[in-house]
C-alpha cells in the first residue's frame, strides 16, 4: 500500500504560489516595459541633507513628496529607465527564482526520497541561493537607486551610500545558514542509510 507524498501539501502549495508568483512578475513586467516608459522616473532619497523642497536639484528633476524626499525625473533618459527597472526587479526576480529552486527541490525529493545525495545536493544548492543571491540581489537595487539619486542632485550624495540604502534580507541569509547545515544533516542520513542497506 502507497504511502503517498510525504512532502504534500507543501509541493502544491509552493507550486501554486510560484505559477501566481511568476505571472504577477511578468504582468508587471510587460507593464514596466511598454506603459511604464511613458511615466516619469520616480524615487526616494533616502538621506535627503535639506528641509526645503526644490534645493541643488539637477535640471529636469523635482521634489515630488517632500516628507518622502521623492524626487521626480518627468522627461526620463533611457539608462534612468534601466535603472529605475533595477532598483525594484533584482529581489523579485530571485525571489521568484527561489520558489523554483525549492519546487525543484521537493519534487526530486518526493520522487527519490528525502534521505539521498541528490537531495542533499539540492538543499546545500538552495541554501547557497538564499545565502548569497538574495542579499546580491538587494545590492543591486541599492546601488541603482543611489545612482539615481547621484545624477539627480547637484551636491555629494556619497559615494558609498549604497551601503546605507542597502535592505539586506537577514532572513534569506539566516534560512541559507541553516540549509546547509541541513543538507549535511541530509547527506549524513543519505550515507548512513547506504550503509544499512549494505549490511542487510
Amino acid at each position: 500500500m502507497s504511502r503517498g507524498n510525504a512532502l504534500e501539501p507543501l509541493t502544491g502549495v509552493v507550486s501554486a504560489v510560484f505559477t501566481l508568483s511568476l505571472g504577477a512578475f511578468g504582468l508587471a513586467t510587460a507593464l514596466r516595459l511598454t506603459i511604464g516608459l511613458f511615466d516619469p522616473v520616480c524615487f526616494t532619497a533616502k538621506y535627503w541633507p535639506h528641509d526645503t523642497a526644490g534645493r541643488d536639484l539637477a535640471a529636469g528633476v523635482r521634489l515630488d513628496d517632500v516628507e518622502r524626499v521623492t524626487l521626480c525625473v518627468d522627461d526620463p533618459e533611457p539608462w534612468q529607465h534601466v535603472l529605475d527597472f533595477l532598483s525594484e526587479a533584482p529581489t523579485a526576480v530571485t525571489r521568484v527564482g527561489a520558489l523554483l529552486l525549492l519546487l525543484l527541490l521537493l519534487r526530486r525529493a518526493s520522487r527519490h526520497g528525502i534521505y539521498t545525495p541528490a537531495t542533499a545536493a539540492d538543499v546545500r544548492r538552495f541554501g547557497h541561493y538564499l545565502l548569497w543571491v538574495l542579499p546580491a540581489a538587494a545590492m543591486v537595487e541599492s546601488i541603482a537607486r543611489t545612482t539615481l539619486v547621484h545624477a539627480a542632485v547637484t551636491f555629494d550624495a556619497g559615494f558609498m551610500s549604497f551601503f546605507g540604502e542597502w535592505e539586506a534580507p537577514w532572513f534569506a541569509v539566516i534560512t541559507g545558514i541553516a540549509l546547509l547545515s541541513l543538507a549535511k544533516i541530509v547527506r549524513d542520513g543519505a550515507e548512513m542509510r547506504a550503509d544499512l542497506e549494505g549490511t542487510v
